[in-house]
């Protein structure tokens, strides 16, 4: 178990409300080339319109295009696969198993996002509607922006200061959501010995979602050895 992995589970904290963790793993959305194919959103997950026929169509074909492949499949854009999937962007996510839960929760670091360039801004910006006061509060972003970024790389690893830790929930539902988890590996591109490797997560509603996770995690998701 990696260290940031070990920080994040011994965050869980009251989230468990005394409940059996029986999957802790390592979950990201970095599917590369991966695209939605959902009802009534494109293929970058965002919102549009079409008609019945060519969202039937869109939804039938599972053919690779312009070498990309399918990491969202679901009927509408409030299914389970969708929601989750989204809620895996960034880093340090986890996806968390319960007897009767199932959630996806992320690593943050506290100092970071107190001393986040957005504080304020909005504020600010209802204060002074003036385009010269629009222009002042953007540069006060940028500038605030670039601050963050140089503190961010003179701060040690969060792992080296667990007490600026926290752990948010970005998903949950129940446990019976997750219909079953499935091996996926992406043709032409070769497994390494200790590369990532992809899954299938299915869900209840029909929907599911390809994501990246560790050797050991695909292997306690899916029950089979590598």
């Amino acid at each position: 178990m990696s260290e940031t992995k070990q920080l994040a589970f011994g965050r869980l904290g009251q989230w468990t409300r005394g409940e059996q963790v029986l999957v802790f793993a390592e979950c990201t959305q970095n599917l590369a080339a991966g695209r939605y194919k959902v009802g009534g959103l494109d293929e970058n997950g965002t919102a549009k319109e079409t008609n019945a026929v060519l969202r039937a169509a869109e939804l039938l074909s599972d053919d690779p295009v312009a070498g990309q492949w399918v990491a969202v499949r679901g009927e509408h854009p409030a299914c389970t696969a969708v929601r989750l999937y989204r809620a895996l962007a960034g880093a340090d996510t986890f996806l968390v198993l319960t007897p009767s839960r199932l959630a996806v929760v992320r690593l943050r670091d506290a100092r970071r996002q107190g001393e986040n360039a957005l504080d304020g801004f909005t504020a600010d910006l209802a204060e002074d509607r003036s385009v010269g006061g629009l222009l002042r509060g953007v540069g006060k972003l940028v500038r605030g922006a670039a601050t963050d970024m140089v503190r961010a790389a003179r701060r040690p690893p969060l792992t080296e200061r667990p007490e600026d830790a926290v752990l948010t929930v970005e998903f949950e539902g129940p446990h019976q959501e997750l219909a079953g988890v499935r091996r996926w590996k992406q043709p032409m591109v070769p497994n390494l010995r200790h590369g990532p490797r992809m899954v299938e997560l299915h869900f209840a509603d029909g929907s599911w979602c390809r994501v990246q996770t560790t050797v050991a995690d695909a292997q306690t998701l899916t029950g089979t050895p590598d």
